[in-house]
């Protein structure tokens, strides 16, 4: 995979280079709008299919793939990835996030999610948080849950669940997906998440 000419800032460095995929022309220019700067080129896809395309020809460091397309949608798109061994950092974007998706998009690495509609500050700011973590139990857990490590995840949520509700959500979710296939698979297999929104990034800045 190669690199294009435009992946050099201003001051000599390597640009960072970021895959918005989405059906939608309107929200791809809004979100190549929203990430672009000195130091960081966008491409974008408007297909499943053309994603892949991309993605053979450039490395990224970071996509943010829509989960419902016409071809072939975001799991599919990110199994196919996975399947290939590319590891590539993935944020799931959708308007009705399902428990099945979670579960599916956990297990292939990507505990990132943001819900539609998704705004500017929310974009920019889950880019940073997933290239430049902070040093936050959560931040750490889903630097684990990236690398395969649920346990791992886990251990680093358990001190923030009893008193933070995204935290015990994400222990709840991630003690699901270590379950058999058979369990995890089941309607039942998340009982008391009250909503997948809690699984979503979401900015405490303003707009």
């Amino acid at each position: 995979m190669s690199l294009s000419h435009n992946s050099v800032n201003a001051a000599g460095g390597t640009k960072r280079r970021v895959l918005v995929v989405d059906d939608e022309p309107t929200l791809r220019l809004g979100f190549s709008y929203a990430l672009t700067d000195r130091d960081t080129h966008v491409d974008t896809a408007s297909t499943g299919r053309q994603a892949l395309d991309r993605i053979k020809e450039h490395t990224y460091d970071i996509i943010i793939l829509d989960l419902r397309m016409p071809d072939i949608d975001g799991l599919g798109v990110l199994e196919t990835l996975r399947l290939s061994g590319n590891l590539v950092p993935i944020v799931l974007c959708s308007a009705a996030l399902t428990i099945g998706a979670a579960l599916r998009a956990i297990q292939h690495r990507v505990p990132d999610f943001l819900l539609k509609p998704i705004r500017p500050t929310d974009l920019r700011d889950v880019v940073e948080f997933i290239l430049n973590p902070p040093d936050s139990p959560l931040s750490h857990a889903m630097r684990a849950a990236r690398a395969g490590k649920m346990e791992t995840a886990i251990q680093h949520l358990l001190g923030e669940a009893e008193h933070d509700r995204t935290c015990a959500a994400w222990v709840e979710v991630l003690d699901a997906v270590l379950r058999p296939p058979d369990d995890v698979e089941s309607p039942d297999a998340v009982k008391g998440l009250s909503s997948l929104g809690l699984l979503a990034f979401r900015s405490s800045k303003p707009l």
